[in-house]
């Protein structure tokens, strides 16, 4: 008995100096003890042992081993009967469940305590059990479980007249309300929760009272009152609460200046916050202020620092676990990958946001996220979708009083009806739109849905007031620092100005919206930089037409360089450490030198969208020749591609693009392409006239109109878009002569590039070696079909290069890339699709039973990265 007391006193002074791993040791060796001696009378010594042993494996986070401890704590009590030990054993249990996001067995001990609580009539204690019950429901996503908990606790207040427990009920009733956007009772909750707490100088309590009623206000648009209730609760907590206290204040203010776009005050407000949350180490106040200082760099157009804070939130928060935040998280990150073109990471993050509001009750996000996604159905022209989406949103915002959200949505159809050529409705919604933004102060929201308006009066022929809408679109983006809006405003003000022969002013206008795109991309990383330039890229093509209007044609070819292959220029110049300007001059004398160290000709062609012209500038010695002349053809270039196969397998016919992995259906225009693809062989002495007469046709538009410029046997061609998918060697002048018959020609995605490898060291390209990927075992769970044409494709290219081809199962992910580093020719036949930027390959852990797209998918970002 001696040495079980002694050994018990030496674990107890290691656990009360907090040397919780020694103290278990010794603490187990007592438990020994007391078995080996059978100890007599000693019931409370094992209750202590297995508490402080419960409490010790606590805090060091080994919570399965506390909640055995707990477990025997339990029992021991229960067998002495002992009500004060069970009690705090299920409290200990309760406690462990939760900090494991395991709140339905919480419920289960909840329910145990509470019924100890009412047979001993411990009134306090029922209180605490229906108040953690509440909040365990609400943590499974049960917000009206947590009313009605919170409601049982207030009776009981009320019943044994304890006025300070009643005002933190209150106030935590007001802000269940609250998240489920019924303003009048959380309100009326929250005045008589202030009410008390100023009657007993509950001060702190005061303040998170005047939080919630800030929140409140601000959801309601009433932002004067939201601001004032902030700074009392920042003035009080300043005084009576905590560092974390006084962080929440300078959040909460943050995002009400973010809200009304005063985005500066809102972005000093919100980067203490951040810095007081850090200190702190709270992940839950931590995620929340990375998602509000995204949501102000969302504001003012920002977003590379937006994406880094906002990818932050959703990755803290789903530590935490808690539904309503990550939500609301993912809700702001689809919007933050929408505004960079991302647009499957977007449809993503809201349809994730939408899962989560709609667990949780949060319609505020939900009526969030279906208006981010109907923004992205509209922009991949599924129009019928995109105004469902918008409807949705727009009757749980008027179901809610959400009024911004309802004119968000309205702006929403208003561009949806646009772009579908259903102006009338869509001048309609704008109109509804409008006076509430102004009403709100919401001017992001009005600046955006002022520009789109403009499109409709501008598709009406109502040129006057589209440039009107314009430019105020731009006073507002330039007042509240929104450097995206800016750059949308100025390219479309530069095309009114463009319609009205304002040349100078659009000249003006193109250049600065260039400017700020610019600007917006330094930061972004490589893949984000990807889907930004193919938005921005119009007022690159819009500013190089108008200087060939004026005939600046060397001008002109600056500009159109300068948007060509811009990401790529960025990772050859940072591999091969050689420094980007952007200066014309630069441009200028750089592009003039290019032909002269090459001893070649360089044919830069250009073709702007929606118009039937072809640009084309030649380059030799120094001297830059432009020709434009009107292009039209029959056929695309694909099919150009497509004709060269008759005659030839089946491997044309077969479906290398993903539909079958997402579940689409091909488009009328892929079936038509099969469908002629299948005919090949069936007309095939007509499909070799049709041959000849496509390749003749292409070299009549292409090259015919500048043959005579080009006085050299070496031509490098730098096409545009779609134009890379000519086969420029096989075009046939009207003497059946082939290109590379005469010329030798080598291809370039941009001047740019092409300096960028010239000026780097000689032994720079010295890796040689093919890499030939065929029909990849790709994962069956992707119901991707076999591609035997594929791998037989990959077979006889490889037989002529004189390699191996990696194929079926070797052609995994991770071969691919390492492989992709050691060679200077790359070819692939396997699934793919290029609006994507995604490539199916074999598994790089193929005995993973849950299948995981990362594993298996090449996308432009894993390419970025190498």
């Amino acid at each position: 008995m001696e040495k079980f007391r002694l050994t018990y006193t030496v674990a107890d002074f290691l656990f009360n100096r907090h040397l919780y791993h020694k103290a278990i040791d010794v603490f187990k060796e007592a438990q020994v003890l007391m078995r080996r001696r059978k100890v007599e009378n000693c019931s409370h010594l094992e209750i202590a042992l297995h508490y402080k042993l419960a409490v010790s494996y606590s805090s060091i986070n080994e919570f399965k081993e506390a909640l055995e401890s707990y477990q025997q704590l339990l029992k021991v009590s229960k067998e002495v009967r002992d009500k004060d030990w069970e009690v705090k054993a299920y409290r200990g249990i309760i406690d462990l469940h939760c900090s494991m996001g395991q709140h339905a067995p919480s419920i289960f001990f909840l329910r145990k305590q509470l019924q100890i609580a009412k047979e001993n009539g411990e009134k306090q204690m029922e209180i605490e059990a229906y108040t953690a019950m509440g909040y365990s429901y609400y943590n499974l996503g049960k917000p009206n479980k947590l009313i009605e908990c919170l409601n049982d606790a207030l009776k009981i207040c009320r019943e044994i007249k304890d006025k300070q427990m009643e005002g933190e009920i209150l106030r935590k009733l007001g802000s269940a309300h609250m998240s489920l956007a019924r303003y009048p009772e959380a309100i009326r909750c929250l005045e008589e929760s202030l009410e008390i707490s100023n009657r007993f100088g509950k001060y702190k309590a005061e303040g998170e009272s005047y939080q919630c009623l800030a929140m409140i206000y601000q959801d309601m648009g009433d932002y004067d009152k939201a601001l004032e209730c902030n700074f009392k609760s920042l003035e009080l907590m300043a005084e009576h609460g905590n560092e974390k206290n006084v962080g929440v204040c300078y959040n909460n203010i943050g995002t009400t200046y973010c809200t009304i776009s005063r985005n500066y005050e809102a972005l000093d407000y919100l980067r203490k916050s951040l810095e007081i949350m850090k200190s702190c180490g709270i992940k839950t106040t931590l995620g929340k202020a990375h998602h509000s200082l995204g949501l102000c760099y969302t504001s003012l157009g920002r977003h590379a620092e937006a994406l880094e804070h906002q990818l932050q939130a959703v990755k803290i928060l789903e530590e935490t676990g808690g539904m309503f935040e990550i939500g609301r998280a993912s809700s702001l990150l689809g919007n933050l990958y929408k505004a960079v073109g991302q647009r499957e990471e977007a449809v993503n993050s809201f349809e994730k946001a939408i899962k989560c509001s709609q667990t949780t009750g949060d319609r505020k996000i939900e009526a969030n996220a279906y208006r981010g996604l109907g923004d992205e159905y509209v922009c991949l022209a599924n129009y019928c979708e995109g105004e469902k989406c918008f409807q949705r949103a727009l009757k749980i915002a008027k179901e809610i009083g959400d009024k911004n959200m309802e004119a968000s949505s309205y702006s929403g159809l208003g561009f949806c009806y646009t772009c579908c050529g259903r102006l009338k409705e869509s001048l309609d919604n704008f109109n509804l739109a409008i006076p509430i933004m102004q009403q709100m102060r919401t001017e992001n929201e009005l600046a955006t849905t002022l520009i789109n308006a403009a499109s409709a009066y501008q598709a009406l022929r109502k040129p006057k007031k589209a440039k009107e809408l314009r430019q105020k679109a731009l006073k507002i983006t330039r007042k509240i620092g929104d450097k995206e809006g800016e750059r949308e405003a100025l390219h479309f003000l530069g095309i009114s100005y463009r319609n009205n022969g304002e040349v100078k002013k659009a000249h003006d206008c193109f250049s600065e919206s260039i400017t700020c795109a610019e600007k917006n991309r330094e930061l972004l990383q490589d893949e984000l930089k990807l889907s930004l330039d193919n938005q921005t890229f119009l007022s690159y093509e819009c500013l190089c037409s108008l200087r060939i209007s004026q005939g600046n044609f060397s001008e002109a070819l600056c500009t159109a360089e300068r948007g060509r292959a811009r990401a790529l220029g960025d990772l050859l110049s940072e591999k091969y450490g050689i420094q980007r300007k952007n200066s014309q001059e630069f441009y200028l004398n750089n592009i003039r030198d290019l032909s002269m160290k090459n001893q070649s000709t360089i044919l830069f062609l250009a073709k702007p969208v929606g118009e039937r012209k072809l640009y084309s500038w030649v380059l030799e010695d120094a001297e830059i020749q432009f020709r434009s002349w009107e292009f039209q053809m029959a056929e695309i270039p694909i099919d150009l591609l497509t004709s060269f196969q008759r005659g030839q397998s089946v491997s044309e016919c077969e479906d290398r693009s993903l539909s079958a992995y997402y579940g689409l259906k091909l488009s009328p225009e892929k079936v038509k392409s099969k469908r002629r693809q299948r005919l090949f062989e069936e007309d095939e002495e007509k499909g070799e006239k049709k041959e000849d007469s496509i390749v003749k046709q292409w070299y009549k538009n292409i090259f015919a109109p500048v043959a005579d410029l080009i006085q050299r046997r070496q031509i490098i061609i730098i096409p545009e878009g779609e134009l890379f998918m000519v086969p420029f060697c096989a075009l046939c002048d009207n003497n059946d002569k082939f290109l590379s018959e005469t010329f030798q020609i080598r291809l370039s995605p941009s001047l740019t590039a092409l300096r960028i490898i010239q000026d780097s060291p000689k032994d720079y390209h010295s890796v040689t070696g093919a890499l030939i990927v065929g029909n990849p075992t790709v994962p069956p769970q992707t119901m991707l079909p076999p591609l035997p044409g594929a791998r037989r494709e990959a077979m006889e290219i490889a037989e002529l290069l004189g390699v191996s081809a990696t194929v079926g199962d070797e052609a995994t992910k991770t071969q691919v890339l390492q492989r992709i580093q050691e060679v200077n020719l790359i070819h692939i036949a396997a699934h793919g699709d290029a609006e994507r930027g995604e490539i199916a390959l074999a598994s790089k852990c193929p005995s993973r039973r849950k299948l995981r797209k990362d594993d298996f998918m090449l996308t432009m970002e894993d390419v970025a990265k190498w």
